[in-house]
C-alpha cells in the first residue's frame, strides 16, 4: 500500500476527530437531492477530460457530530463516457461542514465508492477512495447550488492486457432542493 494511500485517511480522521464527538445535540437530517455536472479529469491513457452528470442524496449524519460543524453524507451517482474511458460511479463522501454564514457552508472530507468501468472491450468493477471538498450555498425556498471538486483513487485491474487503475479527478455544480 503506498504512503498516499496510508496517510491521506490517516490525516482526514485526526481533522474530523479532533475536536471529539458530541452526541448532546442531534443536528437534523436536512435531506437534499441535486443534479450534478461537471467535467471529470481521468488519469487513463487516450481518455480525454469530458462531461460527468449524476445525481445526488444527502444529508446529516444522525449518529456523532463534532463539537463544532457538523457531518453530512453525501451519496451519488455519476456517468463519464468517452472512449475509450466509460465510468459509471456510486460515492459515498462524508464532509465535515463548517458554516460561514447562515446560508454558505463549506466541507472537506473522505469518500467511498465502487466504480463500473470499461477500458476498450473489458469492464471491470474498482473500489474506490476519494477525498473532496465542497461548498453548498443556501436560497430562498429551499433551494441550493454547490460546487465540489475531489480525488478518486481507485484499484487495478486488467484492462486491454495490462494492469492499470482508473484514478481520476472531478469538478461538479450541483443544483437541488432541501426537502
Amino acid at each position: 500500500m503506498s504512503l498516499r494511500h496510508t496517510l491521506i485517511p490517516l490525516a482526514t480522521a485526526t481533522a474530523l476527530l479532533g475536536a471529539g464527538p458530541a452526541m448532546a445535540d442531534r443536528t437534523p437530517l436536512d435531506p437534499a437531492i441535486a443534479v450534478l455536472g461537471g467535467v471529470l479529469f481521468p488519469d487513463v491513457p487516450r481518455a480525454d477530460d469530458d462531461f460527468v452528470y449524476g445525481v445526488e442524496l444527502s444529508g446529516n449524519c444522525q449518529f456523532i457530530q463534532p463539537a463544532r460543524g457538523h457531518l453530512r453524507h453525501h451519496l451519488s451517482v455519476t456517468r463519464y463516457k468517452d472512449n475509450p474511458l466509460t465510468m459509471t460511479s456510486a460515492e459515498l463522501n462524508t464532509h465535515y461542514m463548517m458554516t460561514m454564514s447562515p446560508e454558505l457552508s463549506l466541507g472537506i472530507g473522505p469518500g467511498i465508492g465502487y466504480a463500473r468501468t470499461e477500458i476498450g472491450s473489458d469492464e471491470n468493477g474498482l473500489w474506490a477512495f476519494q477525498v473532496g471538498g465542497s461548498m453548498h450555498y443556501r436560497m430562498p425556498s429551499n433551494l441550493f447550488i454547490g460546487v465540489e471538486a475531489r480525488y478518486q483513487f481507485t484499484e487495478s485491474a486488467r484492462f486491454e492486457g495490462v494492469s492499470r487503475d482508473a484514478d481520476n479527478m472531478r469538478v461538479m455544480a450541483k443544483f437541488g432542493t432541501h426537502f
